[in-house]
């Protein structure tokens, strides 16, 4: 995993943790760490969107935006396909203090 800084906001990149290590906080340990690093509010987390529009990664506490939000972000933050566009969420995480 990591960050970086795009504008007014923090994406959160590569957030994946190999399936032998899922469960068992790694993923968690991580999000934590690198929320302590982020400068902005807004923290964005683009990921794959399973069947019934659920996100792939990230299942709890995160609010999957609106189609047509997730796209404007998708298109205003990261340089990617039209497909992958299709295919995506956008989590949104916002910083308090």
């Amino acid at each position: 995993m990591g960050i970086q800084k795009v504008r007014d906001v923090t994406l959160l990149r590569h957030a994946y943790v190999l399936t032998r290590h899922q469960r068992n906080g790694v993923g968690a340990q991580l999000l934590k760490y690198l929320l302590r690093l982020a400068k902005t509010s807004a923290i964005l987390v683009g990921t794959w969107r399973l069947r019934g529009g659920q996100s792939a990664s990230m299942k709890t506490r995160v609010p999957v935006d609106l189609r047509e939000e997730t796209n404007r972000l998708l298109k205003e933050y990261w340089n990617i396909p039209e497909r992958q566009v299709e295919t995506s969420v956008v989590l949104k995480l916002q910083r308090h203090g």
